[in-house]
């Protein structure tokens, strides 16, 4: 796979985008603040202070930052080298 900011959408059709993340007042931990719901799963990682949430969701989100660099930037802050391929009920 190439590098964060040249890997190609994945197969499935989905979509990457990156919003701040929000605590869940349901279960603690984190949750993606303007797409709860709406993704197959999420990675999150803090920059400047800020913690954000990488979603992969299965269809297109109007407003919600779609930018590659901004996708990479979160997934490097979470540890990951290359997008991650997995999902929630699938892979």
């Amino acid at each position: 796979m190439s590098t964060l900011e040249t890997a190609p959408e994945l197969a499935d059709g989905g979509y990457w985008y990156v919003v701040e993340a929000v605590p869940d007042p349901d279960i603690g931990g984190q949750t993606p603040g303007n797409i709860p719901g709406k993704g197959w799963c999420a990675w999150y990682g803090e920059i400047d202070g800020v913690m954000y949430a990488a979603v992969r969701c299965p269809e297109p989100v109007t407003g919600v930052n779609t930018a590659p660099a901004a996708v990479s930037a979160v997934l490097a802050a979470a540890g990951y080298s290359e997008r991650p391929r997995g999902r929630i009920g699938g892979s």
